[in-house]
């Protein structure tokens, strides 16, 4: 496959003196020569402490009971009982009833009971019933609201 009738000179050339030659088909680069690494931003140091994967209740799946977890969960499916996390989100098609204890709560789909939450974010798609506490509060135009909203400072 190779012509081996080559011979090699004596007197290589600057480039292949400097240059490390790669012997075998399983040598990666990085063994031969350094990669350069990207400087790190606090923008990247920012997304990577926040890039912690959800939980994901999917459409379909139904869960009744008691939850507690750090990060955060994502609701399609449905979900009953007692919720405690960091990040709460209700999809469109997601449905949660019970009490809900969170510093996030971003409802799309459905919601009843009674939640506790730093952040109250409701959407154009979703429907609450129930009693809120919050700190910060976003609704959007179109979102059906049939019970208590109370801001807590």
């Amino acid at each position: 496959m190779f012509n081996k009738s080559k011979t090699a000179t004596n007197n290589p050339s600057p480039l292949q003196a400097e240059a490390p030659v790669q012997n075998s088909v399983n040598e990666s680069p990085s063994e031969t020569q350094p990669v350069a690494q990207p400087q790190r931003t606090p923008m990247m140091d920012m997304i990577s402490s926040n890039a912690t994967k959800p939980s994901i209740l999917s459409e379909g799946f139904s869960f009744r009971g008691e939850i507690s977890a750090k990060g955060a969960i994502h609701v399609e499916g449905s979900l009953n009982g007692q919720v405690q996390v960091d990040e709460l989100t209700i999809g469109s098609r997601g449905q949660v009833e019970g009490v809900v204890t969170c510093s996030s709560l971003h409802i799309k789909g459905k919601f009843s009971g009674t939640a506790t939450c730093s952040e109250l974010i409701v959407t154009s798609s979703a429907s609450v019933d129930g009693h809120v506490v919050y700190q910060t509060l976003s609704v959007q135009k179109g979102a059906s609201i049939k019970g208590e909203l109370l801001l807590v400072k």
